[in-house]
Order: structure tokens, then C-alpha cells, then sequence
């Protein structure tokens, strides 16, 4: 079987449709199309059903799908181990940051670290899943973790910085004799109607009445700029809008670790440890806009 082929068979599984599988492989739906035809006559058998709802594995895929898994895992070892040992300051590297936004800063100094080092070409995407550090998804990844909980053996990086949250509001919605009194604001909800905002359990302002569903973050940081109400966020998206303050005596809570890991088997990369030493770096300069507790 030829290893591109196998590859299909895994993006089919793993994501259900041409499509998908075409995005993670890019290349187009033809190609995913042709290679799984070229597999099934090759094996003699049929693999998939294609129904409305997407590609099912039939019982054959079924009994394929662990030596497929089995041969990517010793493929991608190697590949990381290669990877690992290159001690040139030059080629890709991969990058994931969280979906919501809030890294212009660093953004910035990957930039001028790109101007430094202009043998290394970064490639910078977000996603709201985590991206899978041992199929090569992404070289290195920044995540957001639960208070507490360590990345998993396979993955070695930093912890970088506590992140905290409040509460944040237009300072024009302020009344400027009595700014702690903020009874007459709405909250700008994050769950649709009728579900539960378990997020209310952290603040101090719990009886405030709820309004709208804004889950992205940096569209809740713009209905805050357009004066919507107030909204309960992660401190460092205030930083750079001077005209949202936090609301005076609201509660300032530590929400999420942040976490800068790699594979372990690129330990030993060259470019990969100076692209993680300047995230490192930057990200420790902004510690306290992170972690506003005590401010």
C-alpha cells in the first residue's frame, strides 16, 4: 500500500467527508477521492459507504484502521526524531495559538524575531481544538489549560503564566459619583437563551440580569467597546483598550494556565527551542497583564 493512500484512509476516518479530509492532507477532494479508489481497488475490497451524513467505515476500514494508525505513529517517530536532532536556524516551524485571539503582542514579537532569523519560516494558525503535537499537527503549541492539570508525558514546554479574569465594562457606562454601583448593567451572556452561564459562579455581581450569547472573546471585547453591557474575560483582553476598566471591587479570579509545549522527540531542535525561547520570553513580559490578581 502506498503511504499517501494511507494517509486518506486516516483523514477519511478521522474527519468524516472529502472535504475535511482534503483541508488536513491539503490537497483537493479529487485527490482524496482518486486515492481512496486506487486503496480499495488495490485492497479489493470497499472501505467506506458514502452516505449523506458523510464517510462510514465499513467493517473492513474497521479491521485496517490500527496497522494504519501503527505504521503513521513509526512514520511520524521518525520524522520528529530527524526533526529533533537538525541543528540549522533555518526551515518551517509550526505554530498554534488559541482561536479567541488576544496575542497581538506576541504577534508582534514574532515578527521582528522573524527579521532576526531569516532562515526560519513560521507558519502561525489558531484553532479552538487543541492540535495534535505528535502527528506533526503543529510544532509547537500554546495552550490554555485547566487550573492544575499538566500536559500529558509525551510533551515538554513551560508554564508560562497564571491567567486571571474579571469583570470589564466601558468606562462610559461608569457613573462617575458612584462607579462601584453598577446594578443598572446587564451582563453580555455567553450561552444561548435558557442555558445555564456557570461562569456567573465566579463573579461577585451574580444578580445582574443576563443578555445575549457572545462565546468569542474578541467579539465580546468589541460588544464591550460598542457599549453592550459588561462581560466576565480573561484580564489580558483589556490590556490594550484603554477605554474598558474593570469594574470596581469585582472579583479577579485565577481561570486558566497558560502553557507553551512541544513534542518531546523535537527537544533538541535548534529552531523549534528559539522560536519556544522568545514565545517564552515574551509571554513572561506580559505575566502582569495575565495575572491581574493583586492589581
Amino acid at each position: 500500500m502506498d503511504w499517501d493512500d494511507i494517509k486518506v484512509l486516516l483523514a477519511l476516518a478521522r474527519q468524516g467527508s472529502a472535504r475535511g479530509a482534503a483541508q488536513v492532507l491539503g490537497v483537493s477532494n479529487s485527490t482524496v477521492t482518486r486515492r481512496l479508489d486506487d486503496l480499495e481497488q488495490t485492497l479489493q475490497t470497499h472501505l467506506f459507504d458514502r452516505t449523506p451524513d458523510g464517510y462510514r467505515m465499513t467493517a473492513a476500514a474497521e479491521q485496517l484502521l490500527p496497522t494504519a494508525e501503527h505504521v503513521e505513529e513509526l512514520i511520524l517517530a521518525a520524522e520528529r526524531r530527524i526533526q529533533g536532532g537538525d541543528q540549522h536556524l533555518e526551515g518551517p516551524v509550526r505554530i498554534t495559538l488559541p482561536a479567541s485571539g488576544g496575542m497581538s503582542r506576541l504577534i508582534d514579537r514574532l515578527a521582528l524575531f522573524a527579521e532576526e532569523y531569516p532562515g526560519i519560516e513560521l507558519e502561525i494558525s489558531s484553532s479552538a481544538q487543541a492540535l495534535d503535537l505528535s502527528r506533526r499537527e503543529a510544532d509547537i503549541a500554546l495552550r490554555v489549560m485547566p487550573v492544575g492539570v499538566k500536559p500529558p508525558d509525551y510533551l515538554i514546554g513551560r508554564y508560562l503564566s497564571p491567567i486571571s479574569a474579571s469583570t470589564y465594562v466601558h468606562r462610559d457606562l461608569l457613573n462617575p459619583d458612584t462607579p462601584d454601583d453598577v446594578s443598572h448593567l446587564p451582563w453580555v451572556g455567553k450561552a444561548a437563551a435558557g442555558d445555564s452561564e456557570d461562569w456567573l459562579a465566579e463573579t461577585n455581581l451574580q444578580d445582574n440580569p443576563v443578555r445575549h450569547a457572545i462565546v468569542d472573546l474578541s467579539l465580546l471585547v468589541s460588544a464591550l467597546q460598542a457599549k453592550m453591557g459588561m462581560g466576565f474575560m480573561p484580564c489580558f483582553y483589556a490590556a490594550d483598550h484603554e477605554e474598558l476598566v474593570r469594574v470596581p471591587g469585582a472579583t479577579v479570579v485565577h481561570q486558566t494556565d497558560l502553557w507553551v509545549l512541544t513534542h518531546k522527540d523535537l527537544r533538541p531542535s535548534a529552531r523549534l527551542r528559539a522560536v519556544r525561547d522568545v514565545i517564552a520570553d515574551e509571554l513572561q513580559h506580559q505575566r502582569p497583564h495575565l495575572d491581574r490578581r493583586g492589581t
